[in-house]
């Protein structure tokens, strides 16, 4: 093998080691229901900008009907694809209610939760800092202590 395939070879291995893992599973799980005005207008305002986000498209999108005054929804009434998280749902809401509630799971896992909306162009910088590997633009919440406050932070990246 002569020097610049060599050369060629290493930079490729480099780069595909220094990249960020572009791979993720990420599953966004949005908790709200009718009888909650910020949703309603969530969905109406937000969601359609979100959908069009390359980000977004990206990502796996489930949206749960819940009432304001619950917590996560028993698994009875979960769809299919939030079941599996129901546990640890229940363990990052810690039981307190209100609407409307978010979760971003990554790989399986509860990355961050929270209570309100955030805005399209707010998903977007989520998204693609998991994807691209950059700082991620909240303080990310495993365990609410309250809708305002977080019991548990997960330690910075």
């Amino acid at each position: 093998m002569d020097r610049q395939a060599l050369v060629s070879m290493a930079a490729t291995l480099f780069f595909a080691a220094a990249a960020p893992a572009a791979d993720k599973a990420v599953h966004i799980v949005y908790m709200g229901g009718n009888d909650c005005p910020p949703c309603r207008a969530w969905r109406a305002n937000e969601l359609p900008k979100l959908e069009k986000m390359e980000s977004f498209k990206r990502a796996k999108f489930t949206y749960v009907d819940k009432l304001i005054g619950s917590s996560v929804p028993p698994w009875i009434f979960l769809p299919s694809d939030v079941k599996p998280y129901k546990d640890k749902l229940d363990a990052a809401a810690n039981g307190v209610i209100g609407s409307p509630q978010a979760a971003l799971i990554v790989d399986g896992q509860v990355y961050d939760y929270w209570f309100g909306t955030r805005t399209a162009a707010q998903y977007d910088a989520m998204l693609r800092a998991i994807y691209e590997g950059r700082k991620y633009p909240f303080d990310r919440c495993l365990k609410r202590q309250s809708q305002a406050k977080c019991a548990v932070k997960a330690p910075p990246a």
